[in-house]
Order: structure tokens, then C-alpha cells, then sequence
């Protein structure tokens, strides 16, 4: 069965519509954090990308469990290396501990329900272009009517 709620990047918008379908394992049309430097130690944060959030027209997500939906990044090695954050007025508003989940406590319906995510490299990556990391939406959907 096909996703009833997705995620889209680009020229995204509050309330509206628009905005690019990120892909669902093509890896034709990803979420792009943009270029990193490796450090010489610690770590190197990327730039905040804006992303949101919709259901397809005619669903919406209903409250479970205290939320809406559960946005996470899955990956097994390297999960503490994404950032999330909910959107504060245009901008990244307080951001999640490295590699926690973004709940929604308010309903996300067919409009963009804008978030923030970021990427780091740390000192002792090799400069590649991971490809291994997938953003996971847990939501319960259901019709509006």
C-alpha cells in the first residue's frame, strides 16, 4: 500500500502545496545536505535543509499515543549524525538531540506542515557521499471524510 503521508523538499511552504517529492528508496530525488567539511577534530554541523511534511489530499493524521506523527532518520551506524528540529516562524526552531525523533503533536493534513533536518561529519569520516541514511514518518492516517 502505497504512503499516504510524505515528505517534500525545494521550495517548500507553510500551508501550501508545494515543494518536490523526496523519493521512497529510488534514491532518485533524496534529501541533499549540502556540502560538509570534514574537521581536523570534533565535528562539522551542515546547514539547516526545510523540509515538510503532507498527506495526500483527502487523509490526514489522527492523534495516537500522545502525537500526530514521529519523524526519526534511520541508520544503523550512523544516527547521531542527523539533527531535527520543528519549524519556529520560517527557521529552525529548538532542535532535537542528535539523532531523536520529531513528534507532531498537531494534526498534519494535505498542506505543508514544515520541519527542519541537518546533517554533521565528523573528524574521523572519510569524505563520501552517504547514501545509507532514510528518514522514517510513523503516523496513524485516515480519511477526512
Amino acid at each position: 500500500m502505497a504512503s499516504k503521508i510524505k515528505i517534500y523538499k525545494g521550495t517548500v511552504t507553510a500551508g501550501q502545496t508545494n515543494g518536490t517529492l523526496v523519493s521512497s528508496g529510488t534514491g532518485a530525488s533524496p534529501i541533499e545536505s549540502g556540502m560538509i567539511d570534514v574537521p581536523a577534530s570534533d565535528y562539522q554541523d551542515g546547514d539547516w535543509i526545510k523540509l515538510a511534511a503532507r498527506c495526500d489530499a483527502g487523509y490526514k493524521t489522527v492523534e495516537n499515543g500522545g502525537k500526530h506523527a514521529s519523524i526519526s532518520i534511520v541508520d544503523s551506524t550512523s544516527v547521531t549524525m542527523w539533527q531535527l528540529a520543528p519549524d519556529d516562524e520560517g527557521q529552525a526552531g529548538t532542535p532535537q538531540s542528535w539523532g531523536a525523533a520529531l513528534d507532531f503533536t498537531s494534526e498534519i493534513g494535505a498542506t505543508n506542515t514544515i520541519f527542519w533536518a541537518r546533517a554533521r561529519a565528523a573528524s574521523t569520516e572519510e569524505p563520501v557521499n552517504d547514501t545509507s541514511v532514510q528518514i522514517k514518518v510513523a503516523a496513524k492516517i485516515q480519511a477526512t471524510s
